[in-house]
């Protein structure tokens, strides 16, 4: 063998070597695994924008592939990249797992139990993510100078035997053995700063909603909980998703001056106005009439809406209207799915999605739109940006362009955003429930015309903090008290 190869093997075997002692300086010192982040975020521009040393001659020929427009491969650069991307996830796992097992539990649990009023003693018994990290297939950098951000998408795949018990009590009990998820998680470090720790918070979430699938034990003594009988495994599942996907974001401050109003995406500045209007050729669902039952549920901004159902129409035109406020939170949709109606449960008759940021580039869009997972099926919608004014004097004009005929039975258009933001509480009486061993929980319900809105659970020490904004469409009839 020779020396240069030599030479090289104890270079691999150094760089394990310093990995090792790394993840395993992180467990001694007790290290926030949002630091580990910030390190392989590093690691990875680092890596990503090293200037290349291979000869000029290969990268020509990259260049003429890609004017080619050849399918990518991945390059061995690119795979050495993974491999040691994914080292490092294996060595951090067991810390983000500690991390996770924190946030359920000083999170997840007191929003439960403040949602629903049959939960007020859940509890996660046990709590145990397995030695089994996820893993990285794929990943990609992104920054934005303009707005002080670096974005990094990383397309994890998990499916590993877990433990995790809820419940409200010993007796009744439900748990999960086993996890799988596949999607991309997006890390978003924003704002950028010139000094240590270079960025003034760590920011997660799911751009789309991942695929979930739980293997459940003792699912049935939870669902015979009053309030809960109703609810379905699926719709279980699609509770923990709403938890991750955006406008749902997780931010960790790693700056000591860090405010919320710093990030670029915080607040819903967006209104977009969605008209579902049609469908055609949609595929029938019974068998004896050969028609369904169509409606529209759209999803976006964190907010859900739902046509009216047409009965036994393969052609329904349902001319709603639906309002949503949308932040600048990168990577969010606008979700339509086609049901068919049905006693026990409803069907899918299609879907389809919008990209939020070519709305707002576009500014308006009318077209038609081939529906996904079916053999045939379109659905028309338009959709509209509007522009928010914070001058009052502008308040007529608007009533008076939403005061213009509209058809038949369509919903009355809203002509003011109203923010509000709840800060704190003091002088709480703290109640504890009787036989509950858990700590009293706070929330703030803010209703505004018919829309009714919470604030996230606190722990009721008397003066609870939420620091939370909820933000209101006014309807035109309303709004008319405002000016």
């Amino acid at each position: 063998m020779s020396d240069q190869n030599i030479f090289l093997n104890h270079f691999s075997y150094t760089k394990w070597i310093i990995t090792l002692l790394l993840g395993f300086s992180a467990g001694v010192l007790d290290v926030s695994f949002f630091y580990i982040i910030m390190g392989i975020v590093m690691w990875i521009l680092y890596r990503c924008w090293k200037p290349s040393t291979e000869p000029s001659a290969i990268k020509c020929q990259d260049k003429a592939k890609e004017q080619a427009k050849v399918p990518h491969k991945v390059t061995d650069r690119e795979f050495e990249r993974l491999r040691y991307l994914q080292v490092l996830v294996n060595n951090s796992w067991p810390y983000i797992t500690k991390y996770l097992e924190k946030f359920l539990r000083w999170r997840i649990q007191p929003l439960i139990r403040s949602r629903f009023k049959y939960l007020t003693n859940f509890h996660f018994f046990d709590i145990d993510f397995g030695n089994k990290a996820p893993q990285v297939t794929h990943m990609r950098v992104q920054s934005d100078p303009e707005k002080k951000q670096i974005l990094l998408d990383l397309k994890i795949s998990l499916n590993a035997a877990v433990m995790v018990n809820v419940g409200i009590s010993k007796t009744i009990m439900a748990g999960v053995k086993s996890v799988k998820l596949e999607g991309t998680l997006r890390i978003i470090l924003a704002p950028l700063i010139p000094d240590v720790p270079f960025t003034e918070a760590v920011n997660i979430y799911f751009p789309r909603r991942p695929v979930l699938h739980l293997q459940w034990t003792g699912l049935t003594n939870l669902l015979n909980i009053p309030g809960l009988h109703t609810m379905t495994e699926r719709m279980i599942v699609d509770q923990i998703a709403n938890f991750m996907v955006a406008p749902k974001f997780f931010t960790q401050p790693l700056a000591a001056n860090f405010d919320m109003k710093n990030l670029p995406f915080a607040d819903p500045w967006n209104a977009l106005r969605i008209h579902v209007l049609e469908a055609r050729n949609l595929v029938a669902n019974d068998f004896f009439s050969k028609k369904s039952d169509p409606f529209v549920v759209v999803r976006g901004g964190g907010t859900v809406g739902k046509t009216r159902v047409i009965s036994k129409n393969l052609n329904p035109q349902w001319n709603q209207t639906f309002e949503i406020l949308f932040s600048d939170l990168p990577g969010q949709e606008i979700e339509f799915e086609v049901l068919d109606k049905n006693v026990q449960r409803d069907d899918s008759l299609g879907s389809c999605k919008i990209a939020v940021p070519h709305v707002l580039k576009k500014k308006f869009i009318d077209k038609w739109i081939r529906l996904d997972n079916v053999k045939s099926g379109e659905l028309h919608i338009k959709v509209e940006t509007l522009k928010l004014f914070s001058d009052r004097d502008k308040l007529q004009k608007v009533l008076n362009l939403n005061k213009r005929p509209r058809p038949p039975k369509s919903e009355e258009l809203s002509s003011v955003a109203l923010y509000t933001v709840i800060q704190k509480a003091r002088g709480l009486p703290v109640i504890r429930p009787k036989k509950c061993k858990l700590n009293p929980l706070a929330t703030v319900e803010v209703s505004v015309t018919d829309t009714v809105k919470r604030t996230g659970a606190q722990i009721n020490s008397g003066e609870p903090e939420w620091k939370e904004r909820l933000q209101f469409l006014i309807r035109t009839h309303a709004a008319r008290e405002c000016n």
